[in-house]
């Protein structure tokens, strides 16, 4: 029971700290991180795969402008979304997938985002963590946003590791994250969004940044890095 009140505690406290971290260092001003439209959300879930945040801002607004729904893209033909989206690269790939989930959404939900993580992975392209930032961040309902970043974190602070190859589609390691997240929608997306830019600019994969780390007292691996 101590052992239980312990990391009870510790989980506390490391939501404290990277809420507070993320308020004062994190990337706040990105706008998907600011909107609760479903379609929004998963445009840029779509539109960040392999590349960077700072790429995407570019031309988010842009995309959304003008096709604001799943209707309004399937007026566009496929070359002049793939005209849009040509500085992120794969565009071929990306207007392709953009397309296919917009005509799902049209077909099966007249064009709403259910807010249902089982129906939202139903649809082509998302997976578990593309569900659960819809779930998070358009459907008010706390989720984690359990990708490398976050697994990476994870095992360091608390020592939770996963024998899989793919750690991401380890049940027992998404039942561990959720206890992370708080039940506050608010606190569960500051905190989430916390962990992802800790995640990139202090505890990073080659040279994690500990003596800039808030949590370093709490980590298990702390002292193994100078």
């Amino acid at each position: 029971m101590q052992e239980s009140s312990q990391i009870h505690e510790k989980i506390e406290e490391f939501r404290k700290r990277i809420i507070e971290w993320y308020e004062a260092w994190g990337d706040k001003h990105l706008p998907w991180r600011n909107t609760s439209d479903g379609w929004a959300v998963l445009v840029a879930s779509f539109l960040l795969r392999k590349t960077t945040a700072t790429q995407v801002a570019k031309i988010y607004t842009e995309f959304l402008k003008r096709y604001p729904s799943p209707q309004a893209l399937l007026t566009a033909s496929e070359d002049e979304v793939r005209e849009l989206i040509r500085p992120l690269g794969i565009e071929h790939q990306r207007s392709r997938h953009l397309l296919e989930l917009a005509r799902e959404l049209v077909e099966r939900f007249s064009g709403g985002v259910p807010c249902d993580k089982d129906r939202l992975k139903e649809l082509p392209g998302v997976g578990d963590y593309i569900a659960s930032e819809v779930m998070l961040s358009a459907c008010g309902h706390p989720q984690p946003l359990l990708d490398r970043n976050m697994i990476r974190v994870v095992e360091r602070v608390f020592g939770v590791r996963s024998a899989k190859k793919r750690p991401h589609t380890d049940r027992a390691l998404w039942r561990f994250a959720e206890m992370l997240v708080p039940q506050d929608p608010e606190k569960a997306k500051k905190f989430n969004f916390g962990v992802l830019d800790f995640a990139r600019k202090i505890c990073t994969a080659l040279d994690p940044k500990c003596t800039k780390c808030p949590a370093r007292d709490l980590c298990i691996s702390a002292k193994y890095f100078k």
